[in-house]
């Protein structure tokens, strides 16, 4: 009952420290605007997929989603985690009553919810601006990935900070680890036509079922309730081994 308490309240310590820095929130919430802008711009023709032809909107919006939520989940509490641990606040948090278990619960619940408020956004201007919306057969499936997705991808900020040494290492590491996984991760340009070799590579890493899995809510042709398991089963694995990672060798100082 006590740690269930503590992490409740990290959570609300994590939303009190992000709404205190007006810039990050900016930056986190209007970058998936002004992408959604350029598409607008750069037009909203019909491109064809298996079942039919769908706006180009339909494609990218999940894919823009996919960024966002990885972009603010792992690349931003990688940085923030490592920035705060060379400047000494983490060794500070650690003389507190909170122990890692709602230390972590805090930071992954947090960035959820910045997720979810992501999504909102994105699904509004969807709907009222390219008249792109998911269906009500793939809405539970929508709900059920941008959870774990956004789950796994802060288990993973928090799990690469054990091989970063520095503050000044974060940058180089956390984007060299992945930006060339978004190029074939059906996050920046679709991937059917790719290589098999390629999408097999892709596929056990967990940007690209993340990617898939969103574009499948917002396919008006799928079949079933858009749930792929093999992509539920891929965040699933890497959300188990990210919080395995950092229970064992999370570090509240800087390393000597």
């Amino acid at each position: 009952m006590r740690s269930i308490k503590l992490g409740l309240r990290q959570i609300i310590y994590e939303n009190k420290a992000y709404r205190r820095n007006p810039a990050a929130a900016f930056f986190t919430l209007v970058f998936p605007i002004l992408f959604l802008g350029m598409l607008k711009i750069f037009g909203d023709g019909l491109v064809e997929i298996d079942g039919g032809q769908v706006t180009r909107a339909t494609i990218y919006i999940p894919m823009i989603t996919a960024f966002s939520v990885v972009s603010t989940c792992y690349t931003g509490i990688a940085m923030t985690l490592t920035f705060n641990r060379d400047n000494g606040i983490l060794k500070r948090m650690r003389g507190t009553p909170l122990n890692l278990g709602p230390f972590l619960f805090g930071k992954i619940a947090h960035n959820v919810l910045i997720s979810i408020s992501l999504v909102i956004i994105i699904f509004t201007i969807g709907i009222l601006f390219f008249e792109v919306s998911v269906t009500p057969k793939t809405f539970p499936a929508l709900i059920i990935i941008l959870i774990l997705g956004s789950a796994t991808f802060s288990a993973l900020g928090i799990a690469i900070t054990t091989i970063i040494p520095n503050s000044d290492a974060a940058a180089p590491i956390v984007n060299a680890s992945v930006i060339p996984l978004m190029f074939i991760s059906d996050v920046f340009i679709p991937m059917d036509n790719a290589p098999s070799w390629i999408n097999f590579i892709a596929q056990i890493f967990p940007v690209r079922p993340f990617s898939v899995a969103l574009q499948d809510t917002y396919n008006p042709f799928v079949s079933s309730w858009g749930l792929d398991i093999q992509n539920i089963l891929v965040l699933v694995v890497w959300l188990s081994a990210s919080i395995f990672i950092s229970i064992k060798f999370f570090r509240w100082e800087p390393s000597s």
